[in-house]
Order: C-alpha cells, then structure tokens, then sequence
C-alpha cells in the first residue's frame, strides 16, 4: 500500500475496551489487517496482555515488533523516541505503518497517569507533521480509573468505545493542550520536604555530595543513588547555565519513591525538551539524561513561575524494576 496524499497524516485513536477477552479480539484484529495489507506493525503494550496477543496470533506474531510497555514506558517521556524511532525506520519505505501503544495499564500512580496524558498529547505535536501512520492506544474501562479514561477522550482525535463504535473525543481540550499541561503546576508534597538548598556555580559540587547522603540514607539502591545524584547535578547545572545561573533544590519520599526537584526562573518554550535524542544538537542533552534515568519525569514551564522539573526513583532495586 503506497502513501496517498490523502493518508499521509498522523492517526491517533484511543481503543476503549473491558477486559483481556476484548483487548485480544480488538487489538489482535487491528494487527492482522495491518499485516494483510502488509504494513509493518509494533506493539508496545504491558504483560500479561502482550503473551495474550502473541498467543492468539501464533505464528503471524512473527512479523510483529513487539515492545515491553512496562519498560520503556515506565517513564512516559522514554516511548515518544521508541516510536519516533519506528517512524525513521519506515518513512521513507512508501508503506503505511501502524502501532499500538498502551502508555497507562492498571498500577499506575496518579502522577505517572498524569505524566501519560502529557504523553499523549505530546504524540500529535511530535508526528501531526507526518508522514502518515495509524496509532492505536488500548484503555481498559474497566480496570483503569474514570480520569484515565477521561484523559483518553481529551487527547487523542479519534477514539472508539467499548462496541466498537467511532466517537466524537473532546480534543483537543482547553485544558490539555501542549501549552496549558505544560504550565500546569504540580501539586505541593504532603509534608515539608525535609530536605531543601539554593545553589548556584559554587556550590554545585556540594549539591551532589548532598542528595549521595540522602538517597543512600533513604534506603535507594547503591547505583540508583549514583542515577540520582548525576540527574541531579544536569538538573542543577541547566538552571545554572539557563535558569538565572541559580535555582533551589528539593528532596522527600512519596510512598516508596525518592522525589528530587529542581526550580528556577527560566523558561522552557519546547515542550518535547528531553524527548528527542539530542544526537550532536547544542541544549536538550541533560534532560535527554535524566529522562533515561529516572522513573518518573515532570517538567513544567510558564514565565510566572519559571521552571520546575520533579523526577522520581523508586526504592527498588535495579535488577528488581528490571525483572
């Protein structure tokens, strides 16, 4: 199938379904047709739904390009390069292509279902310039909560519910465009932070040694502490180099998760900042960094309050988030 003028957009649908039995006969049908009309296919769903779909394809799963969603998606800021990724590799081939991305699946924490909406919203400002493939985002209504699947309606320009009927979204949202989520503030931690620092060019080497102590002492896996204090330190060296040349620093515990915030008084006016694979390009590398390194990344922006980006690091092991 050749790329038409008319076709050579980008499709972005939410697949609203109930249940495993209707995630399989819908997403299984979705990938069959993509492969009768031979258009290559990746999947990047989470387990158990993935082996789900690889069973009842059989052999034609194959010549699919399967994704752990878990993974890759554990930080929704990591899944716009895989698939921007899978776009350069088929561009160019005069196909059209297809995915199916499931970036909230049941356990997300609230700000990580936050954080997938940014993501979602931020796929049609990464591809909406084309070329033209068709992805499909899978929502359980059943087991995801009610502003999961609000989210769903107010971000992507085409969904269908659970009959299978095509339905009229609410996007693009007022309240979830690129410019309002990403000024957005991000909600107080319940408690103080007990730990709290200005810094600037002096004293950035200190910094380190501080957030080294208190994540070593919070109980954080030896080489995640070492993750940490490296994002920390890009995050404080951005704000030294673009942010006034001084900013404050944060640290606390959420639950089972190490919190670590960077503010200053800059601006960030691109959106996909840390999304794209810096390559050789002058800015974007340190939070190209910190995106592949933590859990969980927020960034927020906007000229009354400057600049805020929070990341997370759960207190498990690496070989056990890994497993």
């Amino acid at each position: 199938m050749r790329v038409t003028a008319t076709d050579a957009r980008f499709r972005h649908e939410a697949m609203l379904y109930a249940g495993p039995e209707q995630f399989v006969e819908r997403t299984g049908a979705f990938v069959r047709d993509a492969l009768a009309a031979d258009e290559p296919i990746m999947v990047a769903v989470a387990e158990p739904r993935a082996s789900m779909l690889r069973g009842v394809l059989g052999r034609d799963a194959r010549r699919v390009d399967f994704i752990d969603m878990e993974q890759v998606g554990r930080n929704p800021a990591r899944v716009i390069p895989v698939w921007a990724d899978w776009v350069g590799r088929h561009a160019a081939s005069g196909r059209r292509f297809r995915g199916v991305g499931e970036p909230v699946w049941p356990g997300r924490a609230a700000s990580e279902i936050v954080e997938c909406r940014q993501h979602e919203q931020l796929l049609n400002v990464a591809f909406d310039g084309g070329p033209g493939w068709w992805l499909v985002c899978p929502y359980d209504v059943g087991a995801l909560p009610f502003d999961a699947i609000i989210g769903a309606y107010n971000t992507h320009p085409g969904l269908t519910d659970v009959s299978g009927r095509s339905r009229l979204g609410s996007y693009p949202h007022p309240a979830m465009t690129r410019e309002a989520m990403f000024s957005a503030p991000l909600p107080e931690p319940k408690a103080p932070a007990p730990y709290r620092a200005g810094f600037d060019r002096d004293s950035l080497h200190v910094l380190r040694k501080e957030v080294t102590a208190y994540a070593a002492a919070e109980g954080l896996d030896r080489q995640r502490v070492t993750d940490l204090a490296f994002a920390a330190h890009e995050l404080a060296c951005n704000s030294v180099m673009h942010g006034g040349g001084a900013g404050t620093l944060r640290l606390w515990r959420e639950g089972g998760r190490l919190v670590c915030e960077v503010r200053d008084k800059g601006v960030i006016e691109d959106c996909l900042v840390g999304c794209r694979h810096p390559g050789g390009a002058v800015g974007g590398a340190g939070l190209w960094l910190v995106n592949q390194l933590a859990d969980l990344v927020q960034i927020r922006s906007a000229p009354d309050f400057g600049t805020v980006v929070r990341i997370q690091m759960a207190l498990g092991s690496a070989q056990e988030l890994a497993a």
